[in-house]
């Protein structure tokens, strides 16, 4: 008799069981199609100019972080508040880049360096040691198109970059370490006064090589960095390490560890 009530109670859990996950479904599907945004109003949306909403934004900057999320023109629009919150008012931009220069730093006191050869560690500019921020600010952080050449402009005018401390700190600590900076800007070389400008004000002096793209180059980002670090491997230097905020600053023919800063503001092609 008591197998048989057990039996039966569990052949009844089984029933309800069965039951509640079945109503469970169609809500399920509901849901999703509610919130899924299909081909046709992809194109719509491409053709009006406008960004694609993410209902969680955080989800957004970490596919954009981990190179999931590629292509985009600006950041979607419900995003801006998220965007200024994560880079002033919050300082977890600050606390994210702490956490991967300290990691660099950490690696970098680690090795071996070699004595027949010059240690360097390679470093892009724009919001790698200088910030970019003050421009982006003013088109709603990232979430407004700006005309062609208008941040080259801004550069020209001889607004503020100011430096970013947490890349200045990795900066000052790989010196004391014997490990000498290279510069690598996309910055063209018709920009390199104003650029010598913004580094000196961020207390950025000392470097093995301060390298801009030729003048009306218009090779990607990746192919320019990837040929200017082989360049310089054939002269024999030993490039330890590599920091930048774009994926294009760190792919392709890279020796040595890469670190990848943080940039929810706009995307680079690699």
């Amino acid at each position: 008799m008591k197998i048989l009530s057990l039996s039966l109670l569990l052949l009844l859990a089984a029933t309800v069981s069965h039951a509640r996950s079945s109503a469970s479904v169609p809500g399920l599907i509901e849901l999703l199609e509610s919130n899924t945004i299909f081909g046709d109003e992809v194109e719509l949306l491409e053709k009006e100019g406008l960004t694609i909403n993410y209902h969680n934004c955080r989800s957004w900057h970490l596919g954009v972080e981990t190179s999931n999320i590629i292509d985009f023109d600006t950041v979607p629009a419900n995003c801006k508040d998220y965007v200024e919150d994560y880079l002033i008012t919050s300082k977890q931009y600050q606390s994210d880049s702490k956490t991967v220069c300290k990691e660099a730093y950490f690696y970098a006191k680690g090795l071996a360096l070699k004595n027949d050869t010059v240690n360097v560690w390679i470093f892009d500019l724009d919001d790698t040691l200088l910030s970019s921020i003050p421009y982006y600010a003013k088109y709603g952080y990232g979430t407004q198109n700006t005309a062609p050449g208008a941040y080259w402009s801004w550069l020209r005018s001889g607004e503020s970059t100011p430096g970013l401390p947490e890349t200045l700190h990795l900066y000052t600590n790989l010196l004391e370490l014997g490990i000498e900076p290279i510069i690598i800007s996309d910055r063209w070389e018709r920009l390199s006064e104003v650029t010598l400008e913004n580094l000196k004000a961020a207390g950025v002096t000392k470097w093995k090589h301060l390298i801009f793209k030729p003048n009306h180059s218009k090779l990607p980002e990746v192919v320019y960095k990837s040929a200017v670090r082989k360049s310089l491997v054939k002269k024999g230097y030993n490039i330890v390490g590599n920091i930048g905020d774009q994926w294009a600053d760190l792919v392709e023919d890279t020796p040595g560890r890469v670190f990848k800063l943080p940039n929810p503001l706009y995307y680079v092609p690699s």
